[in-house]
C-alpha cells in the first residue's frame, strides 16, 4: 500500500523553482507552483535527463534540457513533444499534501 513520507519543509523552495529529493529510494522532483507543491519522477522518460533543480517555466512547466519536452508538472502531461524525434511521453506523478509545514509525498 502507498503511503506518504516526509519529503522536505515547505519554505525549502521558492514558487516558480523545483528540487530533488530521495523518498523510499526513489529519485522525486518537487516544484513549488504558486505556493502549491507537485512531486513528479526526476529523469525524462525520453533519455533520462534530470528534471529537478531547475526553474519552471511560465510558472508550471519544466522544460527537459536535453531536447526540450516540455512538460506541465501539475499533471505530468508532455505538452510539448522532444526536438530530436517527436517522443512524447507523460511524466509520472505521485500525490502530495502539506502537514505540520512539510510536504509530503505518496509513493
Amino acid at each position: 500500500m502507498a503511503e506518504f513520507y516526509d519529503a522536505l519543509p515547505v519554505d525549502f523552495i521558492e514558487p516558480g523553482e523545483t528540487t530533488t529529493v530521495d523518498v523510499d529510494g526513489f529519485p522525486v522532483a518537487v516544484a513549488n507552483v504558486d505556493g502549491e507543491f507537485y512531486a513528479f519522477q526526476n529523469l525524462c522518460p525520453h533519455q533520462g535527463s534530470k528534471l529537478g533543480g531547475r526553474a519552471l517555466d511560465e510558472g508550471c512547466f519544466i522544460i527537459c534540457p536535453t531536447h526540450a519536452s516540455r512538460y506541465d508538472v501539475r499533471s505530468g502531461a508532455c505538452v510539448r513533444p522532444s526536438s530530436s524525434d517527436g517522443f512524447n511521453q507523460d511524466l509520472m506523478v505521485f500525490p502530495t499534501r502539506v502537514q505540520d509545514d512539510v510536504v509530503q509525498i505518496q509513493i
